[in-house]
């Protein structure tokens, strides 16, 4: 098993008897949305170890600029807390500020360090290469606060972002690995219903390791993109039905989807180690969106980078070969196009939003059957 990034893995929670205190504090408090809630768990729990906190003025423009924190350690995507104006002016730097749910329930605390303001289109521009409104990340940029707030946060013990079993923490999975005896695991995150393609490649990497870690990203995405509860189910078939239960572990990893192309990739395998993976998957337009970034860009910013600790394996376009008569890849088939059934997640919704089951060939049909008796399988329904 990897150590976590930074070699600690960070724990941010803290005690019922300081929650109780800080609750009878009269302070100030900022409200977050369920994208900044999860952030604030995510760092409380070490899934974004080193981090202890959300971003200060330093480390977030180091992260735009040269995809690292202030210290060096590799770090692609900026962690923050955003504020509006009317809430930045009431924040004294070096205070301790409440953070609460949507519902007025206290989740915990950020010594807030640092107040400044940022260039949302600057920002933009660094983080997905563009500033067109109709890029996912960029709108959900366009809807934050026009001042940050950094500093170290502390979480209270009984919140959690998703109320699930299967939500399970870096501590937890590496509790799980150990038992399981795995000494190499490798990471498979999804936004997507598994297809055939899919199942090659985690099956392919399970060659070479001892155990596989499915996790789902687990939260806000872009309209059409399947819903959560349509990927829970379609993965609890195909494990069911496909895999070794004794090799594969599933649980969820709690985070928006930004579709920021290969910084977003990075940032999944940072991830992945700091849940214990020794590996991570990287497939072919890895968090990418519409034609804002090459289909392997995912996998050529690994070899500019250095080592971050945790091994990539790149794989290339699979699909289902009429006269290998199986799901091979472009590396191991040498024929003709013509003999391509390709798994092309955006033929296979339509399929599925129109009620028409895909060929076998390319998705399980115990799968499609799951999703299909789902009454809203996609986000927009």
């Amino acid at each position: 098993m990897t150590s976590p990034h930074g070699n600690n893995l960070v724990n941010k929670r803290i005690s019922s008897r300081k929650k109780k205190d800080i609750n009878e504090q009269d302070i100030e408090s900022i409200t977050l949305n369920k994208e900044l809630e999860i952030d604030l768990f995510n760092i409380a729990d070490g899934c974004f170890s080193p981090l202890k906190g959300f971003m200060g003025r330093k480390d977030f423009l180091k992260v735009l600029e040269d995809w690292t924190l202030e210290d060096g350690t590799v770090w692609p995507i900026p962690i923050i807390l955003d504020v509006e104006s009317e809430k930045a002016e009431k924040i004294t730097p070096g205070e301790k500020v409440l953070l609460k749910n949507t519902d007025d329930e206290a989740l915990g605390i950020i010594k807030a360090e640092e107040i400044f303001r940022y260039d949302t289109e600057e920002t933009c521009q660094k983080l997905f290469g563009t500033t067109n409104s109709e890029h996912p990340g960029v709108q959900l940029f366009e809807e934050k606060g026009e001042f940050l707030v950094g500093g170290e946060i502390k979480a209270f013990p009984d919140q959690h972002a998703l109320e699930d079993s299967r939500n399970l923490s870096p501590r937890e999975t590496r509790v799980l690995f150990d038992e399981n005896g795995w000494e190499t695991i490798v990471g498979f995150q999804t936004r997507n219903v598994p297809h055939r393609a899919h199942e090659y490649l985690q099956k392919s990497a399970l060659e070479n390791v001892d155990g596989l870690l499915i996790q789902p990203k687990i939260g806000r995405k872009k309209e059409g993109d399947y819903r959560d509860e349509a990927i829970k189910k379609a993965y609890d078939t195909l494990i069911e039905e496909y895999h070794f239960s004794d090799k594969v572990e599933f649980s969820f990893f709690t985070s928006r989807m930004l579709y920021a192309g290969p910084r977003e990739a990075v940032y999944d395998a940072i991830v992945r180690k700091n849940y214990g993976c020794t590996h991570f998957i990287v497939g072919r337009d890895h968090a990418g969106v519409g034609d804002y970034y090459d289909d392997f860009a995912g996998h050529n910013i690994f070899e500019e980078l250095q080592d971050i600790g945790i091994e990539p394996l790149f794989y290339h376009y699979a699909f289902f070969c009429q006269k290998c008569d199986g799901i091979v890849s472009e590396k191991v088939c040498p024929h003709e196009r013509d003999k391509r059934i390709e798994p092309s997640g955006t033929k296979i919704r339509k399929m599925i939003k129109s009620k028409e089951a895909p060929s076998e060939k390319i998705m399980r049909p115990e799968v499609y059957k799951t999703v299909s008796n789902l009454d809203k399988k996609f986000v927009g329904e």
